[in-house]
């Protein structure tokens, strides 16, 4: 510009924000033509994590985090995905060590920004904004991403509780609840964590209403003896069509998927008080306890049982005299039955 112009701005010139600029080409590069290679995508991917930590570390405006790093954390959680498996052949050491390089770094910044308090200083939106950004991941087809996303609500939900509205609560417990049902157990595992920290910070009586529904949807999963002998039977016959097959196989998920989410979410709500015992617990502990018997739930959900009955005893030993006392004799019956150990004659 020359000294005799004093308009900053000339009019008919348009001036781009560079910021704006480079995150719409940070954004783009998974999609982009411009990286066609395996190596060129990943140095790329790595220069958009140092712009994200440079965002958060050295950044001069508070507006920094909301309009330069909630639109990367989609690409944060892109950069999680493990393309290089054992499946895939004579692969290039150094492209491994590449992609290692890559996805350990994105852990560390999704991790980061889940964290930074930085997200209440912005907009009133933001928080909004970052549910959706997780929302979005959540479905992924990778698992790996979708553990991510549920240690991620865990960070964030933990961190600004206290400034979370009621409907981004109930917002981030309807996307933990659909991890629950996942079918890896890694992500489930970590949706149940999630899920026990935001249960910790409700009201009790939004839990206890929240345990009586889950409740009757456990009792309601249970395989039972002779649904299950019906179901074999259906199996069995040859002359089924293949309509009548698919809509067996449909419901038999609908209600496996209905019996994981239940009982873990009971389980969330027995471990969301370790050194209590509300009067929803005995209630939630008596009926897990039905699902934790070969035949009537899975392997991973009877594991699942087990841990959380066995850890809420353990938690609950010093003063048991006491918290025994807010037990009926078939709930302390049923506890008994999962945590002790089967008689050798049995």
């Amino acid at each position: 510009r020359s000294k005799g112009n004093s308009d900053p701005c000339p009019e008919g010139d348009s001036v781009d924000d560079p910021g704006k600029l480079i995150v719409e080409k940070l954004v783009s590069i998974t999609n982009s033509p411009e990286y066609s290679t395996f190596k060129m995508q990943r140095h790329a991917l790595i220069t958009a994590r140092k712009f994200m930590v440079y965002c958060v570390h050295f950044g001069d405006c508070k507006n920094e985090f909301s309009e330069f790093v909630i639109p990367l954390i989609p690409l944060a959680f892109e950069g999680l995905e493990v393309t290089l498996g054992d499946e895939s052949g004579d692969v290039d050491p150094s492209d491994r060590m590449l992609e290692a390089e890559v996805v350990k770094g994105f852990r560390y910044q999704v991790a980061e920004v889940s964290c930074s308090c930085q997200l209440i200083y912005g907009s009133r939106t933001d928080i909004d904004r970052v549910i959706d950004a997780i929302d979005q991941v959540s479905s992924h087809n990778v698992w790996q991403i979708r553990q991510a996303a549920a240690n991620a609500l865990r960070c964030i939900q933990g961190g600004h509780k206290f400034v979370f509205s009621s409907a981004q609560t109930s917002r981030t417990t309807i996307i933990v609840s659909r991890l629950l049902a996942d079918d890896r157990r890694e992500v489930s595992a970590a949706a149940m964590a999630a899920l026990t920290g935001i249960l910790a910070a409700m009201p009790l009586t939004d839990v206890t209403a929240l345990v009586r529904k889950q409740v009757k949807v456990a009792r309601n999963s249970i395989v039972k003896k002779r649904k299950k002998k019906a179901i074999q039977e259906e199996v069995a016959e040859a002359t089924q069509s293949p309509d009548d097959l698919a809509s067996a196989a449909a419901k038999e998920k609908d209600r496996s998927r209905r019996q994981q989410t239940s009982v873990l979410t009971l389980c969330a709500s027995v471990l969301a008080k370790p050194y209590d015992t509300p009067p929803y617990v005995p209630l939630a502990l008596a009926a897990i306890s039905k699902h934790s018997f070969e035949g009537r739930a899975s392997l991973a959900i009877r594991e699942t049982v087990k841990r959380c009955c066995a850890e809420f005893k353990k938690t609950h030993t010093d003063n048991w005299e006491a918290h025994k006392k807010c037990f009926s004799q078939e709930q302390l019956e049923a506890l008994e039955d999962v945590i002790s150990s089967p008689h050798y004659y049995s």
